[in-house]
């Protein structure tokens, strides 16, 4: 009985840390996005993959000044981008759309230089009614 208790007591940081490995879900998921160009006059839906999920947090009871605070978010690891092309566009407008596309993700602070760190949002838009 007593070597299952030192057994116990010696997987349960293993256990512990699997399952608060299992709690985290930040991974790739697929999107749609609208794009619009009012100036050549057309709308299409991209399909590409974001990351999205929940990340491993942990809130301080007492928040330090002397302690810089962040959250882990859900972010791209590694991204490439793509480039979508409006046809039948007016002579010398930018007929070329460029998107991130996810290859990877990880859960760590976000970068504001290059990343938008806002909430993804699930919901489907549309173009407007005009075309």
């Amino acid at each position: 009985m007593r070597m299952h208790f030192v057994v116990m007591v010696m997987l349960l940081p293993v256990l512990m840390r699997a399952v608060s490995e299992g709690r985290s879900s930040c991974r790739l998921t697929n999107i749609s996005i609208t794009v619009e160009s009012e100036e050549c006059g057309s709308c299409i839906t991209i399909d590409t993959t974001a990351c999205a999920g929940l990340c491993k947090t942990q809130e301080r009871v007492y928040r330090s000044p002397m302690v810089q605070n962040y959250q882990n978010t859900c972010n791209f690891r590694e991204w490439t981008y793509e480039t979508y092309e409006f046809k039948g566009c007016p002579l010398r407008v930018d007929s070329v759309f460029s998107y991130p596309v996810a290859l990877s993700c990880e859960c760590s602070k976000c970068n504001t230089d290059i990343m938008d760190c806002g909430v993804l949002s699930h919901q489907t838009t549309s173009c407007n009614a005009h075309y």
